[in-house]
């Protein structure tokens, strides 16, 4: 009976045998169209750099080359490969300076977060990392703060400054030390309405203007100016804001005197007026004006002058008080001189008179507003001259053609009076618009 028994098992052992593994050929095939394996590319994968100990005790550094990333080509099943993040972040690149090389090159491991990716399905393109040792080199530099974005309505930034001081000490490859160009605590300040002490963390700028890679920072050591090291190059800033006061009227003095029988009649600036942001305490002591440091000399003028005066010089004697961002500190500012006796009067063109006034004609006048006239008086004994003592004409006849015409301002004035000088008007004249039926 137990030989029937072991001859039905032994018997066809090698069909049996078949039928098994065509039967783990199906399932593999089977499973495999269901979840298929795949290759996929995990590009910019950064190189974490470790043990750099191990060189400084010989008093070296290191400086990595190429672009401190590197490519991860991961061969997986369709469902893991799904699973795993496309920005890469799911692997961890390290460069071991306990391994470097005679060649001066560090192998790489790679490890995924998810443990069913093992070592031998991923693929490092380059496979190691390439460093240069260099003699470690120490250099000061002043750090600067960069405010990025806008406070609430009504605040500026006024002062920013980095709380470990702002001499910043880095030691690093000479190579990389010799390109240092400036050092920027960025910080930002949106929706900001209250003075904050915010972290930042130091960027780099090159002589290029091109900020250093993640790889270059890696190669260096920062420390604030009583030597202790900032941890990830952040620093703290203290950003105190100020409040901004708008439509400040422009103040400017004259020095000296105009000619003998001239005056100066007015001083004008453009703009008039401007904005500043300053302390509670800079803006009280500013009162209604701002007065610009730089006067004007008028000595020997008989004539109006136009001159330009950069607000900056003034600003550095106020503490405390700044132009807005963006403002231009530039004033453009227009004295005017008038003979003794003259008077300057300005007349809406609402009060102008204007005669033969072409139809069919769209006219547009220069100035827009408001003609200046000036008189003299031809005694002393003449009455007080006003605006409404005058009668002001315009024949605008040349202006049935199209075309561009200054015509002359004819100016009626009282006895003992009369014009210092032309007074004209610039007037365009184009044909209207003919509007069709329907329109």
């Amino acid at each position: 009976m137990g030989h029937k028994i072991r001859k039905a098992l032994l018997g066809n052992l090698w069909i049996k045998l078949l039928s098994l593994l065509i039967a783990i050929g199906i399932w593999f095939m089977v499973s495999n169209a269901n979840d298929p394996t795949r290759t996929m590319l995990f590009p910019n994968i950064p190189i974490t750099i470790v043990n750099q100990d191990s060189v400084a005790d010989i008093g070296k550094v290191i400086e990595a080359q190429g672009s401190g990333t590197v490519t991860l080509r991961v061969t997986e099943k369709k469902s893991v490969l799904e699973r795993l993040g496309r920005s890469g972040s799911d692997f961890y690149v390290e460069a071991d300076m306990n391994n470097i090389t005679e060649m001066n090159t560090v192998p790489l491991t790679v490890t995924c977060a998810n443990p069913v990716v093992t070592w031998d399905e991923i693929e490092l393109t380059p496979s190691s990392l390439k460093v240069t040792l260099e003699d470690k080199v120490e250099q000061t530099y002043i750090a600067s703060v960069s405010a990025e974005g806008v406070p609430q309505a009504g605040w500026e930034v006024g002062a920013s400054t980095i709380t470990e001081g702002k001499n910043i000490v880095i030691a690093g490859p000479g190579s990389l030390i010799n390109i240092i160009n400036q050092v920027v605590a960025p910080v930002n300040v949106e929706g900001m309405s209250e003075d904050t002490t915010v972290s930042s963390v130091l960027k780099i700028y090159d002589k290029n203007g091109d900020t250093f890679t993640d790889a270059q920072l890696a190669s260096l050591e920062f420390k604030d100016e009583n030597g202790n090291v900032l941890t990830n190059h952040t620093v703290e800033v203290q950003v105190d804001l100020w409040r901004i006061r708008t439509d400040v009227p422009i103040r400017v003095q004259t020095t000296g005197s105009p000619a003998w029988g001239y005056r100066v009649s007015g001083i004008t600036t453009i703009p008039e007026t401007i904005s500043v942001a300053g302390t509670e305490e800079a803006l009280e002591a500013l009162g209604a004006m701002f007065d610009v440091a730089d006067q004007i000399d008028v000595t020997g003028l008989t004539e109006d002058i136009t001159t330009e005066i950069d607000l900056t010089a003034s600003l550095s004697e106020m503490s405390g008080i700044k132009l807005i961002t963006d403002a231009d500190p530039s004033v453009q500012v227009e004295v005017a001189i008038e003979a003794s006796g003259d008077v300057t009067l300005t007349i809406p063109l609402s009060s102008i008179s204007f005669a033969n006034k072409p139809e069919g004609m769209d006219l547009v006048f220069t100035p827009a507003d408001e003609v200046v006239v000036k008189v003299h008086a031809l005694s002393e004994e003449a009455q007080k001259l006003t605006a409404e003592a005058l009668s002001l004409s315009v024949d605008l006849s040349p202006c049935a053609a199209e075309g561009s015409y200054e015509l002359p301002v004819q100016v009626a004035l009282p006895e003992g009076y009369e014009l210092a000088s032309n007074v004209s008007l610039t007037v365009i004249s184009t044909k209207q618009a003919v509007q069709t039926e329907g329109e």
